[in-house]
């Protein structure tokens, strides 16, 4: 009897450790799974970091290349604010130019009108006569230099206009991409028409 319950007991401890076995598998294959489950995520994550760090590169690659172009436009605006100065001096001058050759023309037409009157008056002296002669060749002379100038200025106003509006149609201004050099450019042909 005294081996009877020694085998029972032995039998239960083998059934407990047996059973203990058993769960000890089932938790450990659970805990596989679960491992797996976690590696296969944490290797999804990686992944997606390696993908947001390759992003993160190209846009620091384009916002250099951006900041380097938008430096390239700001000396760009710089030149042709100071293209735009330079050209309103010009005409400037050329307005002052302008307003001498208007009033050396209303001079002469003055003379004309005063030698037509003196042609209708035949008192007048031979001094008198070749004196409005020699002014009316000096301003005709005057006239004429200015007249010239006023072409090769007009000529040069023409030239300068094409340049500004071939050099805004490069850089590709508009409204909405830089409104203040654009407002600088429409003031320049305004001025210059």
């Amino acid at each position: 009897m005294m081996q009877d319950s020694r085998v029972k007991r032995l039998l239960i401890v083998s059934v407990i450790l047996v059973f203990i076995c058993i769960i000890s598998i089932f938790v450990s294959a659970k805990s596989i799974e679960k491992y797996r489950n976690k590696v296969v995520e944490t290797t999804s994550l990686e992944q997606k970091l390696e993908d947001l760090e390759q992003d993160i590169k190209k846009l620091d690659i384009k916002i250099k290349e951006l900041e380097a172009r938008r430096y390239d436009l700001s000396l760009e605006k710089e030149q042709v604010s100071k293209d735009y100065s330079t050209i309103k001096d010009k005409y400037v001058s050329l307005g002052k130019t302008i307003k001498t050759l208007e009033r050396d023309v209303n001079n002469l037409q003055k003379i004309l009108k005063n030698i037509g009157e003196d042609e209708a008056d035949f008192e007048i002296a031979d001094e008198d006569s070749s004196e409005v002669e020699s002014q009316l060749k000096v301003l005709q002379s005057r006239n004429d230099k200015l007249l010239k100038a006023l072409a090769a200025k007009t000529k040069e106003k023409m030239i300068l206009k094409i340049a500004f509006e071939a050099q805004a149609k490069r850089l590709g201004l508009s409204d909405k991409y830089d409104p203040e050099l654009k407002e600088i450019l429409k003031k320049l042909v305004t001025s210059l028409q």
